[in-house]
């Protein structure tokens, strides 16, 4: 019943002064049963705490608020630590791949810094975000989720369904993930110091043509122009339409290997110190890391330097605060284009890249929009550099009013500045001789948010639970940006420093957006004997946004459970640790749009004042004061299960997501002055079913075996549409089918040549891309287009292991996303002999595959060209494999250190795809349409001490 208390030492040793020999010691550790212990006059008491295997007291964020697991009656899921503290991880959006069902976490690259795409039981929305809110410490972040160190996470619990969301209101229709930070602790300094190093490889070599397939295929491409007459290699012909560079290559048959002296081996490496303690009054926890990656090419690189302070301070008795400081400095920086695996790939590798001398030569063919593709490298003429600076504060001050009645109020900021910088000089890659341009963006965030938080919590005659949560809060965002853009400055090795001494001014330009949240909300938890339970909440969001008749938005949400197995039918049940049933339905909300788009704009525009030319400005889009809040409708069934006194516990859940009012561009006749308006008129559907399962294989004493499932699928689709129930073919936008789909003809082949007369029939020829006549006319037409794929995967499963034996530790982890289409651009290849490509099997006379068509050299792409880059994306990987030892306690006394562990883990060590994809060593994961970028294993070796 008081604040007094402390923390134990590595070795369970603790000091504290209590009042009288009549005190009562209460011990608890997350994971073990509490303790309550009568001093009874002792001056050492000695305790060993119980495994609690249920972990039915765990606390679980759930907004604004914790409850114990067991009075959670909304879908959560909640990962620590732990989960993840046995293998090194760079961002957050990597240690939550697999471990959350229903969080699909998608690669957006393999460059580092990348963030990835996160989604929550899948998309809503056409034109606002997709994304779930992050709530950092209590506070709404809207940073980049590289800002937050992983290693200061102490807890992430992921709000699914609306019942939970609904509480964050306008902010919570794509869910909500609440990360909780590690705070300070009760007692003397302690140090805790994690590193690791290690290197990033590529799988192998990308498959693409050497100096003598890719001749073989431009004479190909030649014979099927007509011009290359001869079916076999003749040297006449060959100095006809080969570069002269080119035909002394093939005589030679030298051959140019690009792409190996692009790629190199990765590097990575992270180096966090923490110092962690405090006294009764004020403890704290301050960390400083620094992470650094070395891309696959030269120059590409990411650095973050991060120092995060956590204080808390008990003011008195019934007064209680604190603080949270993250500081960020993030930088990516490039020596060459994004393309650059593009270009060497496509070079010709019959080319002469390099003089006698050793000198690069930028021209290594006659063809000028063909450059030496390592331009930006050997002439130093491509910088690229993103720094982003960010300072996030969160303060809270808890008053104890009642002991059933407390009143909170929290206090955050952040500030994020952004600055890019690029210059591209003439003999780069892109500027292909062209003067010098270069171009500076800044921009400066900030967002404030205040809010207050008044409790009420009792129980009554040991049986009955209240809990009343008032919140009112106020937020506001403000973002500037400006940017200016030049070219031809006299020296281009000033790059961006002195781009005021550029001839020509491209473009400048500058904007404020600002917008503001005016929020209040109220919840009511009732629980009768921790059996039936009952959460009913209500939000009400104002925003800025909206005109003044449409404002505000309304967010309810209803949730019961019935802890059955507390039921006296079976209380008593050994074979039962737990059983809960879950129902849940609430709305959420999302803004939708950015500021002032229910205003109307102006557009810039030029007049003719007799001879003289002028500016002037014109309607640009079309006001709508109507505009509303899109809504989304969640009703949820879960089942939180444990069996065998909690050696396998897990939880179900089935939902279904209708979001509606969705806002959209609604097209209009041009004869109103405006081709489109946004307008309330879409609707979207998903419905998923999601498993997640522990168990505690083996439990031996010194050797312990858990293993873990995660399984989920959703299924998503458009109910409606601007135009109501009629598909929009130009947005690729089909009711019934999920917002992202690809909409092509559907190759089935390549035409043969004993085919040759049905494929005149077509307007084809033997060698061309065979494509499903649909609407049989007998032709190919756009009658013949149909959805040949989505984004969406089927399912998405992660299952690990891990094993405990003694004083050494293995774990495993194996993911699968299935079901997917992917878009693979490098397998739609020019049809020209210009470009090289991969090493695709194509149609001849004399091998008659069905993979891809025959090359021509008549025109650039290939017809129905793009029906050829569509693969299943389906893959298997081993995601993570560690092994660790930790030192034992008998050494470790000899030394200063409390505590060692050493470790190797390595990461993405196998993969399986269903296509080509891992044949060609080609990374399977994209959140968009697949680039070039090879696969890569990972490997680090790191120790995490203390002292």
């Amino acid at each position: 019943g008081t604040t007094n208390g402390t923390a134990t030492d590595a070795d369970g040793k603790f000091s504290l002064n209590v009042k009288d020999e009549n005190s009562v010691l209460v011990f608890s550790f997350i994971g073990y049963t509490t303790q309550e212990v009568l001093v009874n006059g002792r001056s050492v008491i000695n305790v060993a705490l119980a495994v609690d295997i249920q972990s039915l007291e765990e606390v679980v964020v759930i907004g604004y608020g914790t409850q114990k697991s067991k009075d959670v009656t909304g879908a959560v899921s909640s990962i620590s630590e732990s989960d993840f503290a046995d293998f090194p991880v760079q961002a957050v959006d990597q240690a939550l791949v697999g471990l959350i069902p229903g969080l699909d976490i998608v690669s957006s690259g393999t460059n580092p810094g990348f963030n990835s795409q996160i989604r929550l039981r899948g998309n809503r929305s056409f034109t606002a975000s997709n994304d779930p809110l992050i709530v950092l410490n209590g506070v709404p972040f809207y940073g980049s989720i590289n800002d937050i160190n992983p290693y200061d996470i102490q807890t992430i619990d992921v709000l699914k369904d609306a019942s939970s969301t609904a509480i964050y209101g306008s902010r919570g229709a794509n869910g909500v993930i609440i990360i909780t930070t590690k705070r300070g602790v009760t007692g003397p300094p302690k140090f805790m110091l994690e590193s690791y190093a290690g290197p990033t490889i590529a799988y192998g070599r990308l498959p693409y043509m050497n100096g003598e397939q890719y001749a073989e295929r431009g004479r190909e491409a030649l014979r099927q122009a007509g011009n290359y007459t001869d079916p076999n290699t003749n040297s006449a012909l060959d100095q006809m339409f080969f570069d002269p560079t080119e035909f002394g290559n093939i005589q030679a048959e030298n051959s140019f290997d690009y792409p190996a002296a692009l790629l190199q081996n990765g590097f990575q490496q992270k180096h966090q110190l923490t110092i962690m303690g405090g006294s009764e009054a004020i403890s704290y926890n301050i960390a400083g890391n620094i992470l650094n990656e070395e891309g696959l090419f030269p120059g590409r690189a990411f650095n973050r330097y991060s120092m995060s302070t956590k204080l808390n301070f008990t003011l008195s008795p019934k007064v209680t605060a604190g603080t949270s400081i993250l500081l960020s400095h993030n930088i990516m920086e490039a020596k060459a284009d994004d393309g650059v695996l593009n270009a060497a790939v496509r070079t010709s590798p019959l080319g002469l890249p390099y003089n006698a001398n050793g000198t690069p030569r930028y021209l290594p063919t006659g063809d000028g929009f063909s450059p030496h593709p390592l331009a930006d490298y050997e002439w130093d003429a491509f910088r690229w550099d993103n720094k982003r600076w960010a300072a996030y504060f969160t303060t809270f001050v808890d008053f104890k009013i009642l002991p059933e009645l407390n009143y909170r109020v929290n206090i955050g900021t952040d500030l994020r500045l952004h600055n890019i910088k690029s210059s591209q000089g003439q003999y780069s890659y892109g500027r292909r001789g062209g003067p010098p341009i270069a171009g500076i963006s800044n921009s400066v965030a900030n967002q404030n948010l205040y809010e207050s938080i008044l409790t009420y919590d009792k129980f009554f005659n040991d049986r009955h639970q209240l809990t009343v949560t008032a919140i009112h809060g106020y937020q506001t965002s403000k973002d500037e940006t400006a940017g200016v853009n030049v070219s031809r400055l006299p020296y281009e090795n000033s790059r961006y420093h002195n781009i005021g001494s550029a001839e020509t001014i491209n473009s400048v330009a500058s904007d404020l957006r600002e917008w503001s949240l005016l929020s209040y909300a109220g919840r009511v938890f009732y629980g009768y004997k921790s059996k039936y339970l009952m959460t009913l909440s209500f939000r009400v969001d104002g925003a800025s946004q909206f005109s003044q008749n449409h404002k505000w938005g309304y967010f309810p949400s209803a949730a019961l459970a019935w802890n059955i197995s507390e039921e006296n039918f079976l209380k008593t049940a050994e074979w039962l640790s737990n059983l809960k049933l879950r129902v849940s339905y609430g709305v959420s909300g999302n803004q939708g749009i950015a500021p002032y788009q229910t205003q109307g704009s102006l557009s810039r525009t030029t007049y003719a004042w007799g001879e003289s030319p002028a500016y002037g400005y014109r309607s640009g889009t079309l006001a709508n004061r109507d505009l509303k809040w899109e809504s989304t409708e969640t009703y949820n069934i879960g089942l939180n299960f444990g069996f065998l006194n909690g050696r396998i516990n897990g939880n179900l859940e089935v939902y279904n997501t209708n979001t509606f009012d969705l806002i959209m561009l609604r097209l209009l006749p041009i004869t109103t002055g405006y081709n489109q308006v946004l307008e309330n008129v879409g609707s979207t559907n998903n419905k998923g079913f999601e498993l997640g399962l522990n168990t505690v294989n083996i439990d031996k004493g010194s050797f312990t075996w858990n293993s873990g499932l995660s399984f989920y699928l959703n299924r998503e689709k458009i109910v409606e549409l601007f135009n109501g129930q009629q598909d929009d073919i130009g947005n690729r936008w089909f009711i019934g089918n999920p917002i992202h789909v690809y909409y092509d003809f559907n190759k089935i082949g390549i035409w043969q040549l004993e085919e040759s007369d049905e494929a005149l029939g077509y307007k084809r020829k033997p060698g061309q891309i065979k494509v499903q006549d649909l609407d049989g006319s007998g032709s190919v037409n756009d009658g013949d287009r149909m959805i040949v794929g989505t984004r969406q995967p089927k399912f998405v499963a992660n299952i690990s292991n891990q094993f405990k034996y003694k004083d050494w530790d293995f774990s495993f982890t194996t993911y699968a996303r299935w079901g997917n289409t992917i878009y693979v651009g490098h397998f739609n290849p020019a049809s020209g002999k210009r470009y090289n490509h991969l090493a695709l099997d194509y149609w001849t006379p004399n091998n008659p595959t069905n993979a891809h068509p025959r090359p021509d050299d008549n025109v650039q792409g290939s017809l129905e060209g793009t029906s050829q880059a569509y693969r299943d994306g389906s893959f298997i990987r081993l995601r993570q494999l560690s092994l660790g030892y930790t030192v034992p306690k008998s050494f470790l006394d000899k030394t200063f250190l409390t505590k060692a562990r050493i470790y190797i883990s390595g990461e993405n060590l196998m993969y399986w795809t269903k296509s080509e994809m891992r044949e060609f060593n080609m990374e399977p994961e994209w959140s968009a349409d697949a680039g070039l970028m090879p696969a890569v294993r990972t490997f680090v070796t790191g120790v995490n001490v203390s002292f």
